[in-house]
C-alpha cells in the first residue's frame, strides 16, 4: 500500500506525488476568482452611480458594509472550517457567491443592493482567504512562506484578468448582465474546486517535535525570532494576547489605505481624463505586480524574517500613496501602480504567516478570519472616507493624504510588533 507524504512541501516518505501541490493550485484559483470579483467593484462603481443616480459616498458605503460583513462572517466560517472541514464550508460559500451576484443583477433600489451584495455576496466571499491559507499552511511546514506566497498570488491573478474582463462585459452588455455572467460562472467553478480540498496527513513521526507544538521553519542564520517551537493556541488564547491586538492595528491601518485606493483608483484616473479601459488596466498592473509582491515576500519571509518583510510592505505602501497624491500623467499612474501593487501583494501572505508563527495552526482559519474582520473595518472606512471627501471637495487629494498617514501608522505599528516579539519569544 502506498504511503502518504508528510505535509512538508518537499519531503515524502515513499510516494512520489505530493498532493500539497494540488492544494496550492486549487487554492490559488479560488483566491483569483474571489478577489477578482471583489475588486471588480472599482469598474462597476461609476456605472452603478450613474444608473441609480447615487453619490460616491453612497456607492462607497455599499462596498464598505460588504467589507465589514465579510470580515465578521469570516471568523465564523473559519471556526466552522477548523472543526468540520474545508469542503463543506467552501461549497456553501461558493453557492452564496453565485447567488449574491445573480440577485444583485436584479436590484432596483438601494436597500436591495445592501441585501444582495453587501450581505449575501459578502457571506460568499468571506470564506476563501481563511480556508485557503489554513489548508495550505497545514500541508506545508517547510517552505510555508513560498506556498502561501503562491496561493495569495491568486489575488493578483484575479485582479489582472477578471477586473478588465468586467470592464469589457459592462461595455458589451451592461452592469446587470455582467453580474449574471459572473454569478453563474464563479458559482459553478468554485463549487467544483471545493471538492479538491483535502485535510493534510499527519506527520509520520512526532520525534523531535514536542506534542501539541508546531515547528516553525528556520529562515536563516541571525533570525532567531522565527526558529522556535510555538504552542498551538486556541482562538481564545490568541485573542487575549497583546500580539494579536498589535496585529489587528497593523492590518486595520493597512487595509484603510489599500481599499481606499483600490475602490477609487479608476474614479480618480477617469476624473482627470484617462479613458475607462485604460484606467481599468491600471488595476491590472496593480494585479501583475501584486503577484510579484506575494511571491517575493512569501520567499523573503522564509529568508529574512516575517517582521522585516511586513515592514517593507508598509514602507512601499506609504511611498506609493505619496506618489499618487502628486500623480496627474499616465506614466506616473503606472509608477504608482507598480509600487502599490508590490506593497499590496506582499502584505497578503504575511497575515497567515504571522498568525501561524505566533499561535500555531490549530485555530488558524478562525484567527485569520478575526484579523480580516478587524482589518476590514479599517478597509471599510477607507473607501467611505474617500467618497465623502470627494462629495465635499470634488477631489481626492485630502483623502490620499489621510491614506498615506494611515499607511505610515501601519509601519510604526509593525515596528512595535517586531520589538514586542523579540521581548516575548
Amino acid at each position: 500500500m502506498p504511503e502518504h507524504s508528510v505535509p512538508n512541501g518537499s519531503e515524502t516518505t515513499r510516494s512520489k506525488f505530493h498532493y500539497g501541490w494540488v492544494i496550492i493550485a486549487v487554492c490559488t484559483l479560488m483566491m483569483a476568482i474571489t478577489y477578482g470579483l471583489m475588486y471588480t467593484y472599482s469598474v462597476f462603481f461609476k456605472p452603478l452611480a450613474e444608473y441609480f443616480d447615487w453619490d460616491r459616498a453612497t456607492v462607497s458605503a455599499i462596498y464598505s458594509v460588504s467589507l465589514v460583513i465579510r470580515g465578521a462572517v469570516s471568523i465564523g466560517v473559519g471556526w466552522l472550517a477548523d472543526r468540520y472541514g474545508a469542503v463543506k464550508l467552501s461549497v456553501f460559500c461558493s453557492l452564496m457567491i453565485g447567488l449574491g451576484l445573480i440577485l444583485t443583477s436584479q436590484v432596483t433600489a438601494l436597500w436591495q443592493f445592501f441585501l444582495t451584495y453587501a450581505l449575501i455576496e459578502a457571506i460568499g466571499l468571506s470564506g476563501t482567504f481563511g480556508i485557503a491559507t489554513a489548508v495550505t499552511s497545514r500541508w506545508f511546514t517547510k517552505n510555508r512562506g513560498l506556498a502561501l506566497g503562491i496561493v495569495s498570488s491568486g489575488v493578483g491573478i484575479g485582479t489582472l484578468f477578471i477586473v478588465p474582463g468586467a470592464e469589457r462585459l459592462i461595455n458589451a452588455f451592461d452592469w446587470s448582465a455582467a453580474y449574471i455572467i459572473f454569478g453563474i460562472a464563479s458559482g459553478v467553478i468554485m463549487i467544483g474546486l471545493s471538492f479538491f480540498l483535502r485535510p493534510a496527513p499527519q506527520p509520520a513521526s512526532p520525534r523531535n517535535n514536542p506534542a501539541g507544538r508546531e515547528k516553525t521553519t528556520p529562515v536563516s542564520a541571525g533570525q532567531p525570532d522565527i526558529n522556535y517551537y510555538r504552542a498551538d493556541s486556541t482562538l481564545g488564547e490568541a485573542v487575549r494576547s497583546p500580539q494579536t491586538r498589535i496585529l489587528l492595528a497593523i492590518f486595520a491601518l493597512f487595509f484603510f489605505s489599500t481599499h481606499m485606493v483600490i475602490v477609487h483608483l479608476v474614479n480618480y484616473a477617469t476624473d482627470i481624463g484617462i479613458t475607462p479601459l485604460v484606467a481599468a488596466t491600471l488595476v491590472s498592473i496593480v494585479g501583475i505586480f501584486s503577484i510579484a509582491g506575494r511571491l517575493t515576500m512569501g520567499v523573503a519571509a522564509d529568508k529574512v524574517g516575517i517582521h522585516n518583510t511586513l515592514m517593507l510592505c508598509c514602507v512601499l505602501l506609504t511611498v506609493s500613496i505619496v506618489v499618487l497624491i502628486f500623480t496627474r500623467s499616465l506614466w506616473a499612474f503606472y509608477l504608482f501602480a507598480i509600487i502599490f501593487g508590490f506593497a499590496y501583494g506582499g502584505e497578503v501572505p504575511q497575515i497567515p504567516l504571522l498568525a501561524g508563527k505566533h499561535f500555531g495552526t490549530k485555530s488558524l482559519a478562525a484567527l485569520v478570519g478575526l484579523i480580516l474582520f478587524v482589518g476590514n473595518i479599517g478597509g471599510a472606512l477607507g473607501p467611505w472616507v474617500a467618497g465623502k471627501i470627494f462629495d465635499v471637495t470634488a477631489g481626492y487629494q485630502w483623502a490620499f493624504i489621510i491614506g498615506s498617514i494611515a499607511a505610515l501608522g501601519s509601519l510604526v505599528t509593525a515596528y512595535v510588533l517586531k520589538k514586542h516579539s523579540r521581548v516575548t519569544d
